[in-house]
């Protein structure tokens, strides 16, 4: 059996570590290192890709996907220095999408679609990471 490595993770000021039992673990394909879940609190669970880089220094990296009380609420892809690359979407506790669109080098990168506080469909552009007109 694979170890398992600790997570650390802060939210709102307060750190939690939380495992998620090996045969509990997402199948979650990880072009480097090792599949993890991790238990955040709140009905949240992560799964991810934990690599270590070198000895002792561990990067996030890969798929990684956040599911609030059986819900897909975060889908996104990190390269291998941890920064968001690829294809990122997001969705409220309803499981409705509130923001889908690429990241290039860790910057919104083109079309974004997103909803607003109302529910209200958009549209959205990105040049390295700044909003620009269409």
């Amino acid at each position: 059996m694979k170890h398992r490595t600790k997570f650390l993770l802060i939210l709102g000021g307060v750190a939690m570590i939380a495992l998620l039992p090996p045969w509990s673990v997402r199948a979650v394909e990880c072009e480097l290192g090792e599949a993890v879940s991790v238990a955040i609190g709140d009905g949240i669970t992560m799964h991810s890709c934990n690599w270590e880089r070198s000895p002792g220094e561990f990067v996030r990296t890969g798929p990684m996907e956040v599911i609030r009380n059986d819900i897909l609420i975060l889908k996104m892809h990190t390269d291998q220095d941890g920064k968001l690359q690829g294809e990122f979407s997001s969705w409220n506790d309803e499981g409705v999408l509130t923001e889908q669109g690429h990241y290039i080098d860790g910057l919104k990168q083109g079309e974004w679609r997103v909803t607003d506080a109302n529910g209200h469909p958009g549209t959205v552009y990105y040049r390295g990471g700044v909003e620009v007109s269409p």
